[in-house]
């Protein structure tokens, strides 16, 4: 069993570069944000990484990428850290939220007041606009790095 393991592990080890290699020349616009990341001092990676983490770019597939793209530990870290935060904050409001709705809609309990209902309903609001002028600023800088990237490369 164990020579099957490291078997399987490196054949997949060997065939992702090829499969990651392949995307990154299918999709240019995306492989220009990734080649920013990797590159620039240690605050420009560390920026590059928290901006693709906050926007809407898939965990898994920056996570295979950022090794091809030579982001070194330090800002890897920091930026990932940073950039997950607004997630973690949407969660643990949102399990809150589903705590209390379902404290305020269970017998032995009583209902929730009109002011905890508007402040619940203004929190949430808040939470989904913080989150949405987040990821555009993510997105829209993200844009900036990919331009400066382009007008390099040219």
């Amino acid at each position: 069993m164990e020579f099957e393991s490291i078997i399987l592990a490196t054949g997949y080890k060997s065939n992702v570069p090829d499969w990651l290699k392949g995307w990154l020349e299918s999709y240019p616009d995306q492989a220009v944000v990734l080649r920013a990341a990797g590159e620039g001092n240690w605050f420009h990676q560390f920026r590059a990484v928290t901006l693709i983490r906050i926007s809407p770019f898939p965990y898994i597939l920056y996570n295979y990428c950022s090794v091809a793209t030579r982001v070194k530990y330090g800002p890897y870290i920091t930026g990932s850290l940073l950039g997950m935060v607004p997630e973690i904050f949407v969660a643990i409001y949102t399990g809150n939220l589903v705590k209390t709705l379902a404290e305020a809609s269970s017998a032995d309990k009583h209902g929730l007041s009109v002011t905890q209902i508007i402040l619940n309903i203004l929190g949430f609001l808040g939470t989904v606009a913080t989150t949405v002028l987040i990821t555009k600023y993510a997105k829209r800088q993200l844009e900036t790095m990919k331009k400066e990237e382009e007008a390099l490369l040219q």
